[in-house]
Formats: structure tokens, C-alpha cells, sequence
């Protein structure tokens, strides 16, 4: 799941619970930073995919370039 599908979904039920300041009340999450998660300036934290019931998986790795000398 990506960012992008973890704001959609936090969009939903937003959509559902009527707005975004109900959904904030009912789980406990700032109003300011809820609005902030789904216009995309901050990324949804701890508290919202709590409240989701999401956990952040483990990041992924690449392998970079090799250094040019």
C-alpha cells in the first residue's frame, strides 16, 4: 500500500464520518493534522494509521551507484 492508497483511504472515512473534524474527534487525531495528511503536506503518522488500522511497513532498499573517483 502506498502513501497515496493510505490517503485515499483515510479520505473514505473521512467521506463517511461526515468530515474531517468528526473523524479527528471520534479517533483522537488533531483536525489540523488530519486536513494536513490529506492534502499530502505531511505524511499520515502513527495516530491516523492507528486509526486506519494500518502499520507502516519496513522501508525498502536499493542499491546505489558506485561512487565515481
Amino acid at each position: 500500500m502506498t502513501v497515496e492508497d493510505v490517503r485515499a483511504l483515510l479520505r473514505q472515512r473521512v467521506d463517511t464520518e461526515g468530515s474531517a473534524n468528526a473523524w479527528s474527534r471520534r479517533h483522537g487525531v488533531s483536525h489540523a493534522y488530519t486536513l494536513d495528511a490529506l492534502a499530502g503536506r505531511r505524511p499520515p503518522g502513527p495516530a491516523i494509521l492507528e486509526a486506519l488500522g494500518l502499520e507502516k511497513a519496513d522501508t525498502t532498499y536499493r542499491e546505489r551507484e558506485a561512487a565515481r573517483g
